[in-house]
């Protein structure tokens, strides 16, 4: 039976509900969750981590696909704990990347990273990295401690559609297809994440989002302290 718990305003979900949640992302279940930036759709990376190759059909991993009606050789970017998690995760982290996540991190900012060898090579791109981001949800932060563990999250829409900044705007058919859900309102920065990637040393701005580009060039730009 699907469980739909309500979150007040700013704050963390009630123990008993982040705790049901929690225990339904271990297990691998495909949760529906507000993000600071938009409502997304996941699962807890840690659920999968085992497994050398795509989880099977019906599995909460890849019911984000096909809730999605996107392509399954895409890859989903992962939330995490904060800036320690670049080196957990990734590999030849460059000193802009580490400059942007202290400075933007938790916060709407994605960084593309070279994915350290623990990464299951179903969750890499094809160029063979990982999309981070630590949120500011205090949802998604609580999650990501019980969880001890990323949470592999997407927008919770139809590929191509807008993502919804609110959980009455998340269409119904991805709502029933979630095991569980919870709903924070309308999200604070009602913009995705800016995706930015600075592989070679170079500021690479994917996506434009939720963070301007002239405050991303002005923190990539400056000296190292």
């Amino acid at each position: 039976m699907q469980r739909i718990y309500r979150v007040t305003g700013d704050a963390c979900p009630h123990p008993l509900a982040a705790c049901d949640a929690a225990m339904a992302l271990r297990a691998g279940n495909l949760a529906l969750l507000p993000t600071e930036t938009v409502y997304g759709v996941g699962v807890s990376v840690a659920a999968y981590a085992g497994c050398d190759e795509l989880p099977p059909e019906g599995s909460g991993y890849r019911r984000i696909f096909s809730l999605k009606r996107r392509d399954i050789a895409q890859t989903v970017p992962w939330l995490v704990s904060g800036p320690e998690a670049l080196d957990e995760y990734g590999v030849d982290i460059t000193p802009q990347t580490r400059r942007l996540a202290e400075e933007f991190w938790p916060g709407a900012l994605t960084l593309i990273v070279r994915a350290a060898p623990g990464v299951p090579t179903f969750m890499q791109a094809a160029d063979g990295t990982v999309a981070l981001r630590a949120s500011a949800s205090p949802t998604i932060r609580a999650l990501v401690h019980m969880c001890k563990s990323p949470l592999a999250v997407t927008s919770a829409n139809t590929h191509g559609a807008p993502a919804p900044i609110s959980f009455d705007a998340v269409e119904s058919r991805i709502l029933a297809g979630v095991d569980i859900a919870i709903d924070g309102g309308p999200t604070p920065c009602r913009d995705a994440s800016t995706i930015v990637s600075c592989l070679e040393g170079e500021l690479e701005i994917l996506r434009h989002g939720a963070l301007s580009d002239d405050r991303i060039r002005s923190v990539f730009e400056s000296d190292p302290q």
